[in-house]
């Protein structure tokens, strides 16, 4: 009897035991990865003459644009001029400087050039990503790291084109 007492004082007393607790949050930053990379820096027409058209440049694949992201929204690739084609106060206007192009074979998304598309100051869209690519970033190296498109540009200066070293510079633009 003095056991059972004994055994049932105790678990009382345990389960009347005095108890407090703290909690401490926990937090991780993951680093936004939003990147959008240009292998080159120039296209070069090289010298040509009043009434000369040329397509398909640069040579080989064309500009390589890549995209990063690990946001995991949709993002889209934009193309566009901020100046037309101009030497001084002469210009080549916008409808004779063009641009093509096409994504990789691994890019899943939509490419939205139509064969030649004239360009613009204002950005027009190039590439829609596919879900898959709204997060498209690895951190191994062995892997697909990101989206390629490729473009190519054509110029036709017209037949009586001022002589000189005509300019414009290209802009790449991703959004969300």
């Amino acid at each position: 009897m003095i056991a059972r007492l004994l055994i049932g004082v105790i678990v009382l007393g345990l389960s009347m035991a005095a108890q407090t607790s703290q909690v401490v949050q926990v937090m991780v930053n993951v680093k936004s990865i939003f990147e959008l990379s240009v292998d080159r820096s120039i296209v070069d027409f090289k010298s040509m003459t009043a009434g000369e058209e040329k397509k398909d440049q640069p040579d080989g694949e064309g500009v390589k644009v890549n995209v990063k992201s690990n946001n995991g929204r949709p993002w889209f690739l934009k193309i566009s001029d901020l100046s037309e084609l101009s030497s001084a106060t002469d210009v080549i206007p916008n409808s004779q400087f063009s641009w093509y192009g096409y994504p990789s074979k691994t890019a899943k998304g939509t490419w939205f050039g139509n064969g030649e598309n004239v360009f613009s100051l204002t950005p027009a869209l190039a590439y829609s990503s596919a879900p898959s690519e709204y997060n498209n970033y690895d951190v191994d190296p062995k892997k697909q790291n990101g989206t390629d498109t490729f473009f190519k540009f054509g110029v036709k200066v017209p037949a009586k084109q001022n002589s000189g070293v005509y300019r414009s510079v290209i802009a790449f633009t991703l959004t969300e």
